[in-house]
């Protein structure tokens, strides 16, 4: 699990609950809860993020079963209907045990592990954890002390506390707990601090949640209805300053404040963010694939990488079939050419060697778009890639990572052009987890 191309993964809101802060709490109704899910990953969200109990300021506790009858339902459907994974927002070990079996992948707790079987039961399952600063676990700090001191120490004792349970390290996120037990002027400087807080709890993705918070909408005295723009606005900074994930309640907004945020972010930097794809078919192709990203990390910055999807060759049929992700990855090269040779020498590196075209190969790397969406020729290079809209192995892929990115010869998205396309064999084997050393 990773931050999602040209902007972080968005993480979709969806209460199971009566009385969400927000207003947009749908209890039991699954048919709505799974429809409004389904909206939310047309609408960009590369996960969904599910939870039966409020945590505004002064819910009611629910018990188990209450909170297990209104998530499991509309889970199991998710699981089987949506193709982005689903967490169970919950801090009750038998809660988030029910819906790992059920196939939830990713725990969100905003209790800071209270109950310190969360972090065990995740770790049984070789699930992903989110850890929360919620600002009542820990001392307030001193008036003019500095809370993002505060913050980071805290988050670090609950991810030595979840690894210590069994926790991989490396799927530990941290959230620093934006509007949790804070001033408006704590949040505003934790989103402030997004890159600093990155990079001093790094390698752990970090997640922000700034979603209709009070935060957003204190010095205009704001209801959260009416908290759209502000959040709009936390999102493109919190995108920019480097977040992996956000977490929001309106998806199709956010992912498109998001990708300014980022995309300004990346040309900053002066790299251009560009798709790369993968396949292999040779040996153990997974391995090498990994080796791939590896490679692809040290000459650039990888921020996402897609599902691994297993299709049957095309072109050259009495072959075995093909494993491929898309990776996003900002890259310092000048132009296509450039890139692609670049891309020939990582080949090269692995063990590619020549042989016929569309033939069985150890490596395959393949420049697909820029992230912008320009079309570029650079002497024999063209890019979008010329095939492209022809290929659901690399559309399926691609489409994880940016849905509504438009394919400038088509003026059409990837989602619709993957549509077109969904005759072709493609399966999707495991999660965007695949090349991390304990997938």
């Amino acid at each position: 699990m990773m931050a999602s191309g040209a902007r972080p993964w968005i993480m979709g809101i969806l209460n199971a609950t009566p009385d969400s802060f927000s207003g947009d709490g749908l209890d039991r109704d699954t048919d709505a809860i799974v429809a409004r899910g389904r909206q939310q990953v047309a609408e960009g969200a590369a996960i969904l993020d599910l939870g039966g109990e409020s945590t505004r300021p002064g819910s009611t506790p629910v018990a188990e079963d209450v909170e297990l009858a209104r998530v499991l339902p509309a889970l199991g459907r998710l699981v089987r209907e949506v193709d982005v994974p689903v967490s169970i927002d919950t801090s009750k070990p038998a809660v988030a045990d029910a819906a790992l079996r059920a196939g939830a992948r990713v725990v969100n707790d905003a209790s800071g592990l209270r109950d310190a079987r969360l972090a065990e039961v995740t770790a049984r399952h070789g699930a992903w954890l989110v850890v929360m600063d919620n600002g009542w676990t820990r001392p307030r700090p001193e008036r003019g002390g500095d809370i993002v001191e505060v913050v980071c120490g805290e988050l670090r004792r609950l991810v030595e506390a979840a690894a210590g349970a069994g926790v991989a390290r490396e799927r530990i996120v941290v959230d620093p707990g934006l509007g949790f037990g804070k001033t408006a002027e704590e949040s505003l400087s934790l989103l402030a601090a997004t890159a600093e807080l990155r990079e001093r709890l790094a390698p752990h993705l970090l997640l922000c949640g700034p979603s209709r918070k009070r935060f957003t909408g204190a010095a205009l005295g704001l209801e959260p209805h009416e908290r759209l723009e502000p959040t709009l606005g936390a999102v493109a900074i919190a995108a920019y300053l480097g977040a992996d994930i956000i977490r929001v309640h309106d998806v199709r907004e956010a992912s498109r404040a998001a990708w300014i945020g980022a995309a300004t972010a990346a040309r900053g930097r002066d790299r251009h963010l560009v798709y790369v794809g993968l396949g292999a078919n040779v040996g153990d192709a997974r391995s090498t694939m990994r080796r791939a990203v590896g490679a692809l990390a040290r000459v650039g910055r990888v921020s996402a990488v897609s599902s691994l999807w297993e299709t049957a060759p095309r072109e050259v049929l009495d072959q075995p079939p093909f494993l491929n992700a898309v990776v996003a990855v900002e890259m310092s090269e000048r132009g296509a050419a450039a890139i692609v040779s670049r891309l020939k020498r990582i080949e090269a590196q692995l063990g590619r060697a020549p042989g016929p075209r569309y033939g069985p190969r150890a490596i395959d790397l393949d420049l697909l778009m820029f992230a912008d969406g320009h079309e570029e020729r650079d002497g024999d290079v063209v890019v979008p890639h010329t095939r492209l809209a022809e290929r659901r192995f690399a559309l399926a892929p691609l489409a994880e990572l940016a849905p509504h990115l438009v394919e400038p010869r088509s003026g059409r998205t990837v989602r619709e052009l993957l549509t077109a396309v969904a005759d072709q064999d493609a399966v999707r084997v495991e999660g965007p987890e695949w090349w991390t050393a304990s997938s």
